[in-house]
């Protein structure tokens, strides 16, 4: 009985030792990629990752980041989104003809490093909070004394709002918009977006001037990954250079354009060139950007058109020296647009964007020799 007994305590001291805590789950790499007007700051489990690395007090602070950061599922992912404005009126461009009410607007996704597999992106199953509104007057806009004049609220937030165990459930549906209506420019189209990223913000794209956003993302979660497999190009183009034929420089004819990797479940297509022309010279009048080619209802068999075949073309015909871009846009829709209604480029821009199940995009550069 003693040699048992001192067998059974020898063997107790020999073997291994287990925690009675819980095994954590196993940390992954994410990157994330986020464009913003003006700022934001990224929260992970309620943990600061990262934010933008301009400052808000910076006008035109339009600027894309890329966040890498090292978490466990699931994640508890919180966004805070700041629209640039010089004072509690909510205005911006203060004492200059300029003044004026301004707006915002984010997206974003969120990739898993090593997989690429995209677990989350910015749409309207976000939650959101506004924290700041202003002006609550907007008749105050040119006022000499905005501070005094314009009116503005503020929302009271907890300060754990970005942790795991923090309750939103008072918090609303994040508020889809269109990148003609954000007018994003300086970084957004150095990424290449999932199809399924949207516009978010609160509910009013220039009153809300601080928003908050939560989500919790599951292991399992995965945004489509159709999204991002389109790709077009310029066969006739070098080194991204548009080919001088193709401007009123050379022969005016419509670019060669071939594209692959079109969704089965795609209906139609749109195809559209255009620019974002550069500061109105004196007495000129900005009408937005220019549209070289909008085109729709484009069969999603078709694997792209020869040179000097699509019709209307209005060729670039760029104002002086120096290298200016032309964005191509190819969406995929999951329906064919209504017959016998005239859509312009911008209307076309927007439709691609806010209902395209897949997009591709390149920018080509030309520029004159004199």
């Amino acid at each position: 009985m003693k040699r048992s007994l001192a067998l059974l305590i020898a063997l107790a001291t020999t073997l291994p030792q287990y925690s009675a805590t819980a095994v954590t789950s196993k940390s992954i790499s994410f990157t994330a990629e986020v464009w913003a007007d003006n700022w934001f700051a990224l929260y992970v489990n309620g943990k600061k990752v990262g934010e933008d690395s301009v400052s808000i007090n910076t006008q035109k602070s339009f600027n894309s980041e890329t966040i890498k950061f090292v978490a466990s599922y699931p994640l508890t992912i919180g966004v805070i989104a700041k629209d640039y404005v010089q004072s509690q009126s909510g205005l911006e461009y203060l004492g200059t003809p300029n003044q004026q009410i301004g707006d915002g607007g984010l997206i974003f996704q969120i990739k898993e490093s090593a997989t690429k597999k995209v677990v989350a992106v910015s749409d309207g199953s976000w939650k959101t909070f506004v924290q700041n509104i202003a002006p609550l007057n907007s008749d105050c806009e040119k006022s000499s004394n905005p501070d005094f004049e314009c009116k503005f609220k503020n929302n009271a937030i907890a300060s754990n709002w970005a942790s795991i165990t923090y309750k939103d459930t008072s918090w609303v549906s994040a508020t889809l918009f269109s990148a003609a209506e954000v007018g994003p420019k300086d970084g957004y189209f150095n990424i290449s977006w999932n199809s399924s990223a949207k516009f978010i913000w609160g509910d009013n794209l220039k009153l809300d001037n601080v928003v908050y956003f939560r989500k919790k993302i599951s292991a399992n979660s995965n945004v489509a990954a159709v999204a991002n497999m389109m790709s077009l190009e310029l066969p006739n183009s070098l080194n991204s250079s548009l080919n001088i034929n193709n401007t009123c420089d050379g022969a005016a004819l419509s670019p060669a354009i071939n594209w692959s990797g079109v969704p089965s479940a795609a209906k139609s297509l749109i195809l559209i060139m255009d620019t974002i022309p550069g500061p109105a010279r004196p007495g000129e009048v900005q009408i937005g950007n220019h549209y070289y080619i909008f085109q729709s209802n484009i069969s999603p068999t078709t694997t792209g058109l020869a040179e000097g075949k699509i019709t209307p073309y209005s060729p670039p015909c760029s104002q002086g020296p120096g290298s200016k871009e032309y964005r191509f846009f190819l969406y995929a829709l999951s329906r064919t647009l209504p017959t016998g209604i005239k859509y312009d480029g911008a209307a076309l821009y927007e439709i691609g964007e806010k209902e395209s199940i897949a997009k591709a995009m390149k920018i080509y550069t030309y520029a004159r020799s004199a």
